[in-house]
């Protein structure tokens, strides 16, 4: 079964980046879509896996605090697919909040998709990407008009 509940969230969290890629100036996409309904969907989903794995045992505290309890933990498919499904969520949220964030300043198309493909691929390389690019921004337009922010 977790061979099935794993590329069904896949999917489900690859067809909404897609829609945020294409489209991260359309509010539907990036303030309901991917802020809210698929994160909350792939949440809810990743609340019952860990709510059944606990109810029926699972690991003892002390051992998620070790990299070799955590290993153990990951060898069951389950624990694995609630935690790839921890980082979809978390991916996509701040996924959105960069579309948002890089439409209202006005980053490029090019380097905003980029954030965006990094955040979705290797989450914490995109968003790094989009605050260097914000702070890049802000520092041109501060030098070429004395503010330091983007006109709207």
């Amino acid at each position: 079964m977790p061979q099935l509940f794993f590329p069904a969230s896949n999917t489900l969290a690859l067809v909404a980046w897609i829609g945020l890629l294409l489209f991260p100036g359309r509010r539907l996409v990036s303030s309901v879509l991917c802020a809210m309904v698929v994160p909350g969907l792939l949440a809810t989903a990743y609340v019952a896996l860990i709510g059944w794995k606990l109810s029926s045992g699972g690991p003892p505290p002390e051992s998620l605090s070790t990299i070799d309890g955590l290993q153990q933990l990951f060898t069951d498919d389950w624990a694995f697919a609630a935690a790839w499904t921890h980082y979809l969520v978390f991916d996509m949220v701040v996924g959105a909040w960069v579309a948002r964030d890089a439409v209202r300043l006005g980053l490029p198309w090019p380097l905003r998709s980029l954030s965006l493909a990094l955040t979705f691929l290797a989450g914490p390389t995109g968003f790094l990407l989009h605050l260097l690019s914000r702070g890049m921004l802000r520092q041109q337009f501060a030098i070429e008009d004395g503010t330091d922010t983007p006109p709207h």
